[in-house]
């Protein structure tokens, strides 16, 4: 007979775990590598031969640290939740206190009950490439804030040379540093077999290059196939928020935004190319138009068209082929 599964709720922190098991108090390990085996040998002493699954909260590189370290023992599944689903969570339960402990039972609560989907390590090749990504577009944006004061010290009379000088060898220190990973980027997207493989059907669709289709892998990953086409729209804050409610209330309706903004952004500069130079996108575009809908709707929706064309594409592994298209 099957034992039932054996639910870990963790609130994860920078420097403590604290976690909550049903029928014990909640209790704090630290987070190193040998604070997470002891959390791990713990939970497996009373949990027996049941299966364990920890669920946690989605704390950036904390949360995946606890995840990649626990995946590694046999015999485990982890669920990594959107931070809001427990605050709603939280809420719905009318939880009053917040504390560490109360966090770990509110987690523990939560996975009992809504019974999370385990995740599950992307491989290497992608997160490789997300790091590269994230490092060569923080590092451009600081490149545009560097460049906006280097623009208003030209109207600063008695600005001493020194500031300008360090002002301009820092913007060239960071342009090289962007070059090196965009370098780095190209190398991986071209040596990996699957990455060079996705990149190629993504470039195939007018209006995607291989700058745009290194942002949309990196963000979107194993989720622009994985995911059904409502869950993606939703995953990339694309999906319809309405706001009406009976005879009184009559909001105007907006795109949710609950989504990643990183991937949302990236679709925003193909689809305008899109709406210019690729005859699908164009027609819908043009299509809506005529409809009367306002021209920021409009290329919404077209975001919303073109990243299903590419979730089409990548799941039958074809490039791009207008007759393929009804199928998003």
């Amino acid at each position: 007979m099957c034992k039932s599964t054996y639910y870990v709720g963790v609130d994860v922190g920078k420097d403590e775990l604290c976690v909550a098991v049903e029928g014990h108090k909640p209790r704090s390990f630290k987070h190193t590598p040998s604070g997470i085996k002891a959390l791990y040998n713990w939970a497996g002493k009373l949990a027996g031969e049941a299966p364990l699954h920890f669920c946690m909260e989605s704390t950036g590189v904390y949360s995946r640290s606890l995840a990649v370290r626990v995946g590694s023992f046999a015999g485990v599944e982890i669920s990594i939740v959107n931070p809001a689903q427990i605050a709603a969570y939280a809420k719905a339960q009318l939880r009053r206190t917040k504390t560490d402990g109360v966090d770990a039972a509110v987690i523990l609560s939560f996975a009992q009950s809504q019974k999370p989907l385990p995740w599950r390590a992307e491989p290497e090749a992608l997160r490789t490439l997300y790091h590269l990504v994230v490092q060569a577009d923080a590092l451009r944006a600081t490149l545009r804030r560097c460049a906006n004061r280097g623009h208003s010290h030209q109207y600063i009379p008695d600005l001493p040379e020194t500031v300008a000088q360090t002002q301009k060898a820092l913007c060239r220190s960071l342009k090289a540093q962007i070059a090196k990973l965009e370098k780095a980027i190209q190398s991986l997207c071209a040596q990996e077999p699957d990455v060079r493989e996705t990149v190629k059907i993504m470039t195939s669709t007018v209006g995607i290059a291989a700058h745009s289709a290194s942002r949309l892998l990196a963000y979107g990953g194993e989720r622009l196939t994985a995911l059904s086409a409502k869950a993606l729209t939703a995953h990339a804050g694309l999906a319809p928020h309405h706001y009406q409610s009976g005879t009184s209330l009559n909001g105007k309706s907006r795109i949710a935004k609950q989504g990643d903004r990183r991937l949302r952004c990236a679709l925003y500069m193909p689809t305008l190319v899109a709406i210019v130079y690729n005859p699908i996108i164009k027609h819908h575009y043009q299509r809506l138009l005529a409809k009367g809908k306002p021209k920021m709707l409009a290329v919404v929706a077209c975001m919303r068209k073109l990243l299903l064309i590419i979730r089409a594409m990548l799941k039958n592994k074809k490039t791009f082929n207008p007759e393929l298209i009804p199928l998003t």
